[in-house]
């Protein structure tokens, strides 16, 4: 792990603490660790696949650049992950909340099986029934829910909206921002609420016509 200053003492005490208690065959298992000084040592089991993101996204060394992630791999992925979440919000009391759920934190082992993984900045979220936790915005660009970023109220909703837009990443193919592209497609959740209200008014149309 990097030394203090990009991920410190606190983090690393975090991840230990949260992964030697939580036991789900979906989150990636911590095997051993070791902390010396300003050297600090997480050991993980192999996942002989990597993470999801670099073959969501292959560069032109690795697979031609196209991706070979079929169909049917890419929902077992999508479910394998939701039920990471799931155990995490629902199994665990008080809840925890990832707060950096996205496809590079995704990590799939040999047959593509999938496992959430990095709980550095993850936080005890609240015990009441739809409470929340008020917290400093942190996450990744384009995966942070709106309602966390604006208000800092963090709930297990938060890793949700991040995890449908990992789900938009399997079915498009497309990075959560990309403002080299056209306007209105840079950001793509607004892209496809664009794209989703576009369809729904062609449907009412042809509607219209059929039953006109």
């Amino acid at each position: 792990m990097d030394r203090p200053g990009k991920q410190g003492e606190e983090e690393f005490k975090m991840e230990v603490e949260l992964l030697t208690r939580l036991h789900s065959s979906y989150l990636l298992t911590l095997i051993g660790h070791c902390s010396d000084g300003g050297h600090r040592l997480l050991v993980y089991e192999f996942m002989a696949n990597g993470g999801l993101q670099e073959h969501l996204y292959p560069t032109k060394g690795s697979y031609g650049g196209i991706s070979k992630l079929d169909w049917d791999t890419r929902m077992q992925i999508a479910l394998e992950a939701a039920k990471g979440l799931q155990y995490l919000h629902a199994h665990v009391n008080p809840p925890i909340i990832h707060r950096d759920f996205k496809s590079s934190n995704i990590l799939l082992d040999i047959y593509f099986h999938a496992k959430v993984s990095d709980f550095r900045i993850a936080k005890l979220g609240s015990d009441k029934a739809g409470g929340h936790v008020s917290t400093s915005v942190l996450g990744t660009q384009g995966y942070v829910a709106p309602e966390y970023a604006l208000s800092g109220r963090l709930t297990t909703k938060s890793d949700v909206y991040s995890y449908g837009v990992m789900l938009l990443e399997l079915l498009t193919g497309r990075v959560p921002v990309d403002m080299n592209r056209p306007p209105g497609e840079g950001v793509l959740v607004t892209w496809m609420c664009i794209l989703s209200g576009n369809v729904l008014k062609c449907l009412t149309k042809c509607i219209y016509f059929i039953y006109n």
